[in-house]
């Protein structure tokens, strides 16, 4: 008999927090093949998501202070991930645009986590994408109620 999965607070959250340490290992592996850090990959991501964002909009993602965003988009910079071009609504401000190389790496992160998400949906019956987007809306409005 198959077992129907963990139907206790204590075994969902013990599920829930092997996803959170597996995502973070793959995170790991990916932003150290790629050469970056887990905060540039991560920034990566939120670029190729939005097409161009601003260094306070990364900052703001990532929790960093704005100096310590400046020296991450600095290395991506040398290291032809991403360009700062100049922002046409701010002459003081920069937009971060992804390069071929940045691309590629995001490509690589979007693959490896498809393969695995496609593999998770097929063998649960294919309702992952409304149970994620449901856990994710949770989330949000959980992290909006922690101040109260």
């Amino acid at each position: 008999m198959v077992s129907p999965g963990p139907d206790t607070d204590a075994e969902r959250l013990t599920a829930f927090d092997a996803v959170a340490r597996a995502n973070a290992v793959l995170v790991r592996q990916l932003s150290a093949r790629a050469g970056v850090h887990e905060n540039a990959l991560r920034a990566l991501v939120l670029i190729d998501d939005t097409g161009w964002s601003t260094p306070t909009e990364v900052a703001g993602y990532l929790g960093l202070t704005s100096g310590a965003v400046t020296n991450m988009i600095d290395r991506m910079t040398a290291a032809g991930l991403v360009e700062r071009v100049a922002n046409p609504d701010d002459r003081r401000g920069a937009l971060l645009r992804l390069l071929p190389a940045g691309d590629e790496v995001v490509r690589d992160h979007r693959r490896r986590f498809a393969a695995v998400l496609a593999a998770v949906d097929a063998a649960h019956g294919g309702d992952l994408a409304a149970v994620l987007t449901d856990l994710a809306t949770r989330l949000y409005e959980q992290a909006g109620d922690v101040d109260r």
